[in-house]
């Protein structure tokens, strides 16, 4: 009589419920039809964000106030990456340079590079982030709304006049 050899119960098939999920609302996110008012919104309020100097976490603060908002967390986030390597030195100079204005009253000290540059460096750090942070929060309210929200507002409008003038020939 042959031995009957047992064999391996076979692995428990994961549940994609989690993956599908994922799946389904980043979809819905990208194909949410906004109106005009709702793109200005989340373009200017994802400028203002991208401004910050809060690197790192661009993207968990823009899906949180997007949410809290009710806006297309997508669009927060995409209007965010103003910060983008080509524009984040320009930002954090613009803002230290309005921050320093705003909190003393005259332009940021320079720094001589010398012997204790970096010890000096170091110890002004958190004042440079007070003031580039202040900065920043003034630049954003001017950017996001002026320049982020307003373009993306009349684009969307026009856009949508474009779609309704094609539509009904």
């Amino acid at each position: 009589m042959a031995e009957a050899t047992e064999q391996p119960a076979p692995a428990p098939r994961r549940s994609r419920l989690g993956l599908h999920r994922l799946r389904s609302w980043f979809r819905g996110i990208l194909r949410a039809h906004l109106s005009p008012r709702e793109a200005g919104l989340a373009v200017a309020l994802g400028v203002f964000i991208g401004v910050l100097p809060i690197y790192g976490i661009h993207l968990p603060v823009c899906v949180v106030v997007a949410r809290r908002m009710g806006l297309n967390q997508a669009v927060v986030y995409a209007a965010a990456n103003i910060s983008n390597p080509f524009f984040a030195p320009f930002l954090v100079a613009a803002g230290l340079h309005l921050g320093a204005l705003i909190y003393t009253g005259k332009p940021p000290a320079t720094l001589e590079l010398g012997d204790g540059a970096l010890w000096t460096l170091i110890r002004e750090a958190p004042g440079l982030y007070l003031e580039c942070f202040l900065g920043s929060l003034v630049m954003g309210a001017g950017l996001g709304p002026l320049l982020g929200g307003l373009v993306a507002w009349s684009m969307s409008a026009w856009q949508g006049r474009r779609k309704e003038a094609h539509e009904g020939r």
